[in-house]
Parts: structure tokens; C-alpha cells; sequence
């Protein structure tokens, strides 16, 4: 479907026409929101695990360790210069804990620290983060105004991030 919304293990684009991107019940994955402010290109991706078990996956969007190369390339190739683009994360919660469980359980903690490793070595700056906590989150991305809003379950929502402030 092409209408905006970044579903499990997809990435989405902006353009003419479709300027809204969104993440609906964002859990332990992470919404990642790249954008260009000059020419206001806007990407999204919802990473659902932290590392895929091949670098050739079909679905790179879904693994912290593909996304981000990906999302990099394929903004590059839409006409987007690194320097500009600005990044916010939204998720990587912990929906579920059982006494006694192991770290490695933690998903959300464990793909939020994948697309932030990866995004250092993609020298792609980090402006703004909502990560962690017990509930899931919405992410609405304005490729027209630059505002990121996050919304978790059963509060208002809030601004993240203008990119274009």
C-alpha cells in the first residue's frame, strides 16, 4: 500500500501528495524518521529487530543493522546531501517483563541501541528521541512543516522534533 504509514519491516517516502508519514503502535520497534530540511524529503522506516541474519535480507527496513544503511542510500538517491539530514527515534519499549528474564529479551532496549550504533557509523545525527517505557507510540511525520509527533498510549500527543525550526 502507498498510503504513508510505515508498517512492520517497511519503509516509506514522502513525496508530492503524500507528506504525512506515520508508525501506528510502534512497541519494541523503533520509528525512524530521516529528513532532509532543504528539500523537505522525508523518510520512515519501522525496524522491528535489531540484527538480520543476512546483510542481502528482502526486508531491509525491518533490522536496526539493514535500515539504516538503506534508508541512507536511498534518501542519497532521491537527491538528499548527508551533512543536512536530521534523525529522531520513537519506540523501543519493554511491553512485557517477567521476573528474572534475561537482557536479551529486552527488544526495544535491544533495537534502539542498534539504530543508534548504526547511525554513528553512518555519521546521520541524532536530534531527538522518545525510547523506552512500557507502552507503545504512534509517530506522525509532516514532510511539509518538519514536525515529528509521538503519541503513547493514553496520553496526549507531543511534538518530538521541527526539523524546519
Amino acid at each position: 500500500m502507498d498510503d504513508g504509514i510505515a508498517r512492520m519491516g517497511e519503509v516509506v517516502f514522502s513525496r508530492p501528495g503524500l507528506t504525512e508519514l506515520r508508525a501506528l503502535g510502534l512497541g519494541s520497534c523503533i520509528g525512524l524518521c530521516v529528513f532532509d530540511p532543504q528539500l523537505k524529503l522525508a523518510c520512515m522506516a519501522h525496524v522491528v529487530l535489531p540484527q538480520a541474519k543476512s546483510p542481502d535480507t528482502p526486508e531491509p527496513g525491518k533490522y536496526a543493522d539493514t535500515a539504516v544503511p538503506y534508508v541512507l542510500k536511498e534518501m542519497l538517491a532521491r537527491g538528499a546531501v548527508q551533512y543536512r539530514m536530521r534523525v529522531a527515534i520513537a519506540g523501543g519499549a519493554q511491553l512485557f517483563t517477567f521476573d528474572g528474564s534475561d537482557s536479551k529479551l529486552d527488544v526495544g532496549k535491544r533495537n534502539a541501541e542498534g539504530v543508534k550504533q548504526m547511525l554513528v557509523q553512518a555519521r546521520l545525527k541524532l536530534v531527538a528521541e522518545d525510547i523506552g517505557g512500557k507502552s507503545g507510540r504512534t509517530l506522525t511525520m509532516d514532510a511539509t512543516t518538519g514536525c515529528i509527533m509521538v503519541k503513547q498510549a493514553g496520553n496526549e500527543g507531543k511534538l518530538l522534533a521541527n526539523f524546519l525550526s
